[in-house]
C-alpha cells in the first residue's frame, strides 16, 4: 500500500512540475521548446496537441496564419475542428481553410458540414483542380471520403454538373444522375442510354420516375425502352 501511494505521488508531482514547466514557457512565448518538452516525456496526445493549440493561438495572435494553421493541423482528431474553423473563416484565409478542410477528409474525420464547406471552398477559389482530385478520390476499398448526397447537392447547386454526375455513377445513385441529366442538361437522349445500361430492374424503377419528362421529349425512344422492359419481364 505504502508503495502505491508513493507511485501514486510521484506521479502527481511528475504532472505538476510538468504543467509548472510548460506555464512558464508559455509566459516566455517559449512554444516550440514546451513542443519538445511534452515530446521528450512522451505526454499523451491529448496533451501534446493542446500545447500545440496554444502555440497555433500565439501565431494566429501575431497574424502568422500560414504557421498557426500547420500547428492546427497537428490537432486533429484531438481538438474540436469548429474551433479552427471559425478562426478561418475569413475570405482572405480560405486557403489555410481548404487546407485544414482536405486534412479532415483525409484523416476519415469530415462530417457532412465540412464537406459542403470544403467543395465551397473550391468553387470560391475556382480551383477545378483541386476539385477532380478530391472527387475522385476514394479509401483503400473504393469509397469515397465523404458524404455522396453532400458532394453532389454542392456540386449540382454550382453548376459543376460533371463532377456531380461523376460521384453519382460511381455511388450507384442512379436517380442524382438522371436528376441532373434531365433537369439541369435536358440532355434527353443521353438519359436514355443510361436507363438502357441499367440492369432491367433499376431500369424499370428509373423510367417508372422519369417516363413522363421523356414521352414529352424522346416518346418513340422512350416507348421502345418501355416495350423491351416489358418483354424482359415476361421472359424472366
Amino acid at each position: 500500500i505504502i508503495l502505491i501511494m508513493a507511485d501514486k505521488s510521484a506521479l502527481c508531482i511528475g504532472e505538476k512540475d510538468m504543467e509548472s514547466k510548460l506555464d512558464m514557457l508559455f509566459k516566455k512565448n517559449l512554444y516550440p521548446v514546451a513542443i519538445n518538452h511534452v515530446q521528450s516525456l512522451q505526454a499523451d496526445a491529448a496533451a501534446t496537441a493542446e500545447v500545440l493549440r496554444k502555440y497555433g493561438d500565439h501565431l494566429y495572435s501575431k497574424q502568422d496564419y500560414d504557421d498557426a494553421m500547420a500547428q492546427y493541423i497537428n490537432t486533429i482528431g484531438h481538438l474540436e475542428p469548429s474551433n479552427v474553423i471559425q478562426k478561418f473563416l475569413d475570405a482572405q484565409r480560405i486557403y489555410n481553410l481548404t487546407n485544414y478542410l482536405e486534412k479532415l477528409h483525409e484523416k476519415g474525420l469530415a462530417s457532412k458540414a465540412h464537406t459542403t464547406l470544403l467543395l465551397n471552398c473550391y468553387n470560391k477559389l475556382k480551383d477545378v483542380e483541386k476539385l477532380n482530385v478530391f472527387i475522385k478520390s476514394e479509401d483503400g476499398i473504393g469509397e469515397h471520403k465523404f458524404d455522396v448526397e453532400t458532394a453532389i447537392r454542392v456540386c449540382r447547386a454550382a453548376n459543376y454538373h460533371k463532377h456531380a454526375m461523376y460521384v453519382a455513377k460511381k455511388a450507384g445513385r442512379h436517380e442524382w444522375y438522371l436528376k441532373i441529366l434531365l433537369e439541369d442538361l435536358g440532355s434527353y437522349e443521353e438519359a436514355l442510354q443510361y436507363i438502357s445500361s441499367l440492369e432491367p430492374s433499376q431500369a424499370g424503377v428509373t423510367i417508372k420516375e422519369y417516363g413522363k419528362i421523356l414521352i414529352e421529349h424522346k416518346p418513340i425512344d422512350t416507348i421502345e425502352i418501355l416495350m423491351r422492359l416489358c418483354t424482359e419481364d415476361g421472359e424472366q
